[in-house]
């Protein structure tokens, strides 16, 4: 029997081979993929994405967080635990129903198209949406928050990732970049 092709390999199909090892390996079809590593987080300057920030519990502002990742394949999602100095970032990734990346955070659901070029992995975002249950209002893109990420090879099991969040007419919410050694993949 034919195992089916991991999220990402599915979503991004011929482009896949595209991308460097290093980042396809933090996307295999293994169950548990860890990884750890320090990165930036800087938060935005604007008073209110500050209470933003502490109301959502993202991670706090440190020149080098502690970062752990474990991405668990379950049901063809991945669970994202992301913990920034013991402080967790959940997400959970699926395939939407137009093919492309749905990412959960709380209420909040974003949609991205995912891109190669030049061995890096782009995150396009394509839309943002409240979601409760079976509900789903879409967020009209002058209002939406905006997503911005890639992932970079930075070594044999070395990815560089970068990501910022921006919010319309504040600016900056949050941002955290750095490099994330892959340690292992178990079953």
């Amino acid at each position: 029997m034919v195992e089916p092709a991991a999220l990402y390999e599915r979503l991004t199909g011929e482009a896949w081979t595209q991308i460097a090892e290093p980042v396809r390996c933090l996307h295999r079809t293994d169950p548990i993929i860890r990884a750890g590593g320090q990165l930036r987080v800087e938060h935005g300057r604007n008073p209110l994405a500050r209470v933003l920030v502490w109301m959502l519990r993202l991670p706090r502002s440190r020149s080098a967080a502690d970062v752990r990742l474990k991405v668990t394949a379950r049901g063809g999602a991945e669970i994202w635990q992301r913990t920034f100095d013991g402080r967790r970032l959940h997400t959970c990734q699926y395939e939407s129903r137009h093919s492309e990346l749905a990412e959960r955070f709380g209420l909040l659901e974003f949609r991205y198209g995912l891109r190669s070029s030049a061995g890096s992995l782009l995150y396009v975002q394509r839309e943002a949406a409240f979601v409760l249950g079976q509900l789903r209002v879409r967020i009209p893109a002058m209002w939406a928050p905006r997503v911005e990420a890639r992932e970079d090879p930075a070594g044999p099991k070395e990815v560089n990732v970068n990501v910022r969040i921006v919010l319309p007419g504040l600016g900056p919410l949050i941002t955290y970049d750095g490099v994330v050694v892959i340690e292992d993949a178990q079953a």
